[in-house]
């Protein structure tokens, strides 16, 4: 077994180390929910979060992030010692190739004591030991943190809803073997009922191409469907600050006729971009690399104030007309 599969494999004693540092993405919303309080000083409640829903959620990403680089350094820090203290005098045949790493390092702490080894000698035995497991741990960790993302926009945006008092259900099939929707509201019942009044969000932390698996979604044509994410704001990747291009932007509210939910200022950000975008076809200045039409990117600008929404009019506006509509149907 190489090192890697002792580290990571699936007896890989990564994951053991992790169980006790790394709280699972629920619980780390939960933290990043009493760091955020305790940071801004106050209480998160409904008026607030109607009143700036936006900034919150970017609060809360901010903090989340700040928690999981804290308890990441926990992890590399720990992972050693754990190994020596838990595995190493058990003679795991599962570790043989760490084990021979562990007994060089006991051999170099030897070679200290007596005073056998110089300080340069030291520093290279330490290096030549300890960077290639530091190098995997440092990989798998950073793999990790893009498949934990992934579930931080539901988590924080389930939070918020929770505080709101919007019902909803998460991760609902409507039929046997159907996809599963991230957030119904109100309820998966609510569908057989009056399917209009329904709205289906599903999640995306960023877009590339995954956006066509949300928008295809859906099983019934008659639910309200959004897409929410958290890409435009550099926030996840410096990277996703370019994420919205007037074609993608077009994929999702034209042709699959869902409404994209995104940070009040990336909004603005991509309104500007097709405004830029028409007046460029209207100067004659051609884009290669965009087959969007002129007279779809005016009929995109034209809905883009109703299908382009931030969190806060996601909160304010759409939820808060469906719970109305439900609440009357209840009384």
């Amino acid at each position: 077994m190489s090192i890697k599969e002792e580290i990571q494999g699936p007896k890989g004693y990564l994951k053991e180390v992790r169980e006790q540092y790394m709280p699972n993405t629920k619980i780390m919303a939960r933290l990043a929910l009493k760091k955020y309080q305790a940071e801004q000083q106050i209480s998160l409640n409904k008026g607030n979060i109607e009143r700036n829903a936006d900034e919150i959620l970017k609060g809360l990403f901010k903090a989340e992030t700040d928690i999981f680089l804290q308890k990441n350094q926990e992890i590399m820090l720990r992972l050693l010692p754990y190994y020596f203290a838990v595995i190493y005098s058990k003679k795991d045949n599962n570790y043989i190739e760490t084990s021979e790493r562990m007994s060089k390092l006991l051999d170099v702490y030897s070679s200290c004591r007596e005073g056998t080894i110089s300080e340069e000698d030291f520093i290279v035995s330490i290096s030549d030991i300890t960077v290639p497991i530091i190098d995997i741990v440092s990989f798998s960790q950073k793999q990790s943190a893009k498949c934990r993302v992934g579930e931080t926009l539901q988590n924080h945006l389930a939070g918020l809803l929770d505080i709101c008092d919007i019902k909803y259900e998460t991760q609902q099939r409507k039929t046997e073997g159907g996809t599963v929707m991230d957030f119904i509201v109100p309820s998966l019942e609510a569908i057989e009922q009056m399917p209009d009044q329904v709205i289906n969000i599903e999640c995306q932390t960023t877009l590339k191409d995954r956006f066509r698996l949300t928008t295809g979604k859906s099983t019934d044509g008659k639910i309200k469907r959004y897409l929410a994410t958290i890409t435009g704001a550099g926030i996840v990747t410096a990277r996703d600050l370019n994420d919205f291009t007037v074609d993608k932007v077009k994929e999702i509210i034209i042709d699959n006729n869902v409404t994209l939910v995104v940070l009040d200022y990336v909004k603005d950000n991509i309104i500007n971009t097709i405004d830029k975008y028409i007046d460029n076809i209207e100067k004659g200045v051609k884009n290669t690399r965009s087959s969007v039409t002129l007279g779809d990117a005016i009929k995109l600008k034209k809905l883009s104030s109703n299908k382009i929404i931030s969190y806060t009019e996601l909160i304010n506006r759409d939820l808060k007309t469906i719970m109305i509509y439900w609440d009357g149907e209840n009384k």
